[in-house]
């Protein structure tokens, strides 16, 4: 028992570093480099993940206009962020309010203004990624990677909503506290 609690501790204590994947770039540029990146977060996949759930409880129309507006709000960041206009601390807070944001959204069931302000705060994730990797060169393939995976992740979290939708109750505030645990891990 006394082994189990100093693995819960040092777990905990290693959680900030899981939620951001944003600290410890190696710097590479280039597709396989944007692709790898998301998948190496816990920010990206929740961010990510939980916008799909929400949008899989909007009408279709909203289903593809969230992932039309997660692509343009990551690629604006991006392009914003690699000019250096926002500070990559004012980028983490926007992070971080975007998972707030979702997870208020989840919990709320809204569906209609809140998404949208989270497509808007998910810019915050490619002004972090502009201002940290954009001007390692290949900035297009980079970014291209990026979209492609936070996308495919996106979809997963509309395949994870069609599930919590059908067969988990309450399944939507269960993954809206998961993203507000992610963005409090955040915080830390």
């Amino acid at each position: 028992m006394r082994l189990f609690k100093q693995l819960l501790v040092a777990t905990a204590a290693a959680l900030p570093m899981l939620a951001m994947a944003h600290p410890g770039h190696d710097h590479h540029s280039g597709f396989w480099a944007g692709f790898v990146h998301p998948f190496t977060g816990l920010d990206h996949l929740m961010m990510a993940i939980a916008f799909g759930v929400l949008m899989w409880t909007a009408n279709q129309r909203w289903k593809l206009l969230g992932l039309g507006g997660l692509v343009i709000a990551m690629i604006f960041g991006f392009m914003v962020g690699s000019q250096g206009v926002i500070s990559t601390s004012l980028a983490e807070s926007g992070i971080i309010a975007s998972l707030v944001l979702l997870a208020v959204s989840l919990w709320t069931k809204s569906n209609k203004v809140l998404p949208v302000a989270t497509v808007l705060l998910a810019s915050f994730h490619g002004v972090a990624h502009g201002s940290e990797l954009g001007q390692g060169g290949h900035a297009a393939l980079l970014i291209l990677g990026m979209v492609v995976a936070m996308s495919s992740i996106y979809v997963m979290g509309l395949g994870l909503g069609a599930f919590v939708k059908k067969y988990v109750p309450y399944g939507k505030q269960i993954i809206g506290g998961l993203a507000a645990v992610v963005a409090v891990i955040g915080l830390a």
